[in-house]
Formats: structure tokens, sequence, C-alpha cells
């Protein structure tokens, strides 16, 4: 996850993004899409799952957020797949 000088994640996209990365969910995307990946899959969080996004700014991280995080990154993921 590398951050842009003055445009920083906010906390709840740093969790989403570090828990796909360290549940091995992005595997099967190529190293040169991963930031194409995190950038669809942010936006993807933010439009669809917002709630997921403040629970876990407010330190919530249940099995419902987790089940939503690994289901996006799998569907998103799949679309960067490795040939």
């Amino acid at each position: 996850m590398k951050q842009g000088q003055f445009e920083p994640y906010r906390v709840e996209d740093q969790i989403a993004i570090l828990f796909v990365g360290t549940k091995g969910l992005l595997r099967d995307v190529p190293e040169n899409k991963v930031k194409d990946f995190e950038k669809e899959y942010l936006d993807y969080m933010k439009t669809k799952h917002a709630d997921v996004l403040e629970s876990l700014s407010k330190g919530i991280y249940t099995d419902t957020e987790i089940k939503v995080m690994e289901e996006v990154a799998k569907n998103i993921s799949s679309g960067y797949m490795r040939n």
C-alpha cells in the first residue's frame, strides 16, 4: 500500500486494503495491476458497502465485515487474473 504525498488513506481504507493483502486475496492480481485493483476495490467499498467501512472506522471488525471484504476482493480480483 503506497499512499500519495498529501493524499493519506482514511484508516478504514487502510484496514480494508491491508486485510486483502494479508489474507492472500491478491495472489491472482499481477503486480503491475495491484494499484488498479486497490482503486477499484476501495471505490466499490465506498459506493456499495460504506456501512462496512464505517464499522471499520469505529474499530468494529466482525465476521460480517470480513465476509464482505473477502467477497468484494474475490469478485474484483477475478477480473485481474493472471494468464
